[in-house]
């Protein structure tokens, strides 16, 4: 696949990316370091993401979690070829299951609470705000044009067990659409981790939030440096 380089992100985990098109960001590290901060232990559990990209998030939670199986739903064909290369390259196929599928379709995808918790990094923008693309899966992946918020979160609902919990990294200015989707489907966000700038430490511009399916209402909201 031209333009395709191998990074070293581990010992023994290589991701193959594309410089602006098919690479990780800094969000993607944040919402892997929240769900390793609140299990201490994933030995034995079964994971799902979401619009997973080329799936860094559940590569390098198993990549770090010897026991931990994980699935992946992608909708570009592309980024999952990309997924299943680096899951190759690091030994990791038997764990990480890539699926080119969309996640609006997710009941013919899985039986209803298959796993133990979920994670996402979505499109963070509207369909209608800031500069499209020129790159097609930029801005999918980007712009909620196949998926928004509340897909994101029925499909979560369906997929976790009573009180499993949810992972999701968002963009802070659209936290009341995010927090109108957990309402709408049932979660009660429990943790909110909202990352600050140094250069900006007033203003937070992605925020971590762990929700967990049918549970009571109660949150703890922690401020860090996102440097």
């Amino acid at each position: 696949m031209d333009g395709l380089k191998p990074e070293k992100v581990s010992d023994t985990l290589t991701v193959y990316q594309k410089s602006g098109v098919f690479c990780y960001g800094t969000d993607a590290v944040l919402l892997v370091k929240n769900v390793l901060s609140y299990y201490k232990s994933l030995g034995g559990k079964i994971m799902c993401d979401l619009c997973s990209g080329t799936g860094i998030i559940p590569l390098m939670l198993c990549d770090s979690q010897q026991n931990l199986k994980a699935s992946a739903v992608e909708i570009n064909e592309t980024a999952c070829e990309i997924s299943k290369m680096s899951a190759n390259v690091s030994n990791l196929s038997g764990r990480v299951n890539i699926i080119n599928g969309d996640i609006k379709e997710i009941r013919s995808i899985f039986p209803s609470e298959s796993f133990d918790f979920v994670t996402c990094n979505p499109p963070y923008m509207t369909s209608d705000s800031g500069k499209m693309c020129t790159d097609d899966y930029k801005t999918i992946a980007r712009h909620e044009i196949l998926c928004n918020i509340y897909d994101v979160f029925a499909a979560a609902f369906y997929l976790l067990r009573t009180g499993g919990n949810f992972f999701v990294v968002y963009r802070s200015d659209r936290l009341a659409s995010l927090f109108d989707a957990a309402k709408q489907n049932r979660f009660q966000i429990k943790e909110m981790h909202s990352y600050i700038s140094s250069t900006v430490p007033a203003l937070s511009k992605l925020t971590v939030i762990r929700a967990t399916k049918d549970a009571s209402e109660g949150m703890k909201h922690f401020i860090s440096n996102i440097n």
